[in-house]
């Protein structure tokens, strides 16, 4: 039974393709790499015709980048490990979604961890496809009408961030609290959370386990004692520590 991964290896610079091929026959010798491409439309071309079961994808490209190559396909069927060297935006948005991604320069032991964890996906044909379309989602429109998937049973639910009201930790969990009163939990830190709305002056951290969505404050005090009332009644103390910051976020909402 053929059991051999087939890549294609797409990055604007010949230099770090050599690397990445060099650490692959080292490494991973059960990838075979099917093409190379230095651009979008070399890479959609060939990942078309060529059908691979992995691609490694840099982020940073001239022209287009690599979310505009996976725009142009109508279906992913195929895991992606993305590469990237300092966007700390999209670096975010990759973690958040649970995809694979390997930083520029290269480490061994992370390259090898993270090649296993796409080998095993592609081998349970456990593909990321909902991760990726959230994550273009999130690329292509910032902090405008961003989700967060949602599991439930074996669906995937794509809710809207604009209609949370509340995120409060519990453990490795995150509770989402929304405008239509469902509750939803997901299997996230709440920091992580925190660095997906990052760009998204709705959302604040006013305490160690609590987001809340600043479009759905009801009242705050501006003395002692400090809380912040909702719309749905939930009520939270300011910690004396975060006071002065957070009402001075607060008095800048308009």
């Amino acid at each position: 039974m053929e059991t051999q991964i087939k890549a294609v290896l797409v990055d604007d610079e010949n230099d770090s393709i050599e690397v990445l091929t060099y650490l692959l026959h080292k490494y991973a010798p059960e990838i075979e790499i099917l093409g190379r491409a230095n651009n979008v439309e070399d890479a959609f071309y060939k990942i078309s015709s060529l059908n691979p079961n992995l691609v490694f994808l840099d982020i940073q490209m001239p022209k287009e980048d690599g979310f505009s190559l996976l725009k142009k396909f109508e279906s992913i069927n195929f895991e992606i490990i993305f590469i990237t060297s300092h966007n700390q935006y999209a670096i975010n948005a990759i973690k958040f979604n649970a995809l694979d991604y390997i930083l520029k320069p290269i480490a061994i032991e992370e390259f090898k961890i993270t090649i296993t964890k796409a080998t095993d996906a592609i081998f349970k044909k456990n593909y990321s496809n909902p991760q990726v379309i959230n994550l273009i989602n999130h690329i292509e429109k910032q902090h405008n009408d961003l989700k967060i998937a949602v599991h439930k049973g074996d669906k995937v639910k794509m809710i809207a961030v604009e209609e949370i009201i509340s995120i409060d930790a519990e453990g490795r969990y995150s509770n989402l609290t929304m405008i239509n009163k469902e509750k939803h939990t997901i299997a996230k830190y709440l920091k992580d959370i925190e660095m997906y709305l990052i760009n998204d002056q709705r959302f604040l951290r006013i305490s160690k386990s609590t987001i809340i969505n600043v479009c759905f404050i009801k009242e705050y005090s501006k003395n002692s004692p400090y809380f912040i009332e909702l719309t749905n009644g939930y009520l939270y103390e300011i910690p004396r520590r975060k006071r002065t910051e957070i009402l001075k976020k607060l008095k800048a909402i308009k």
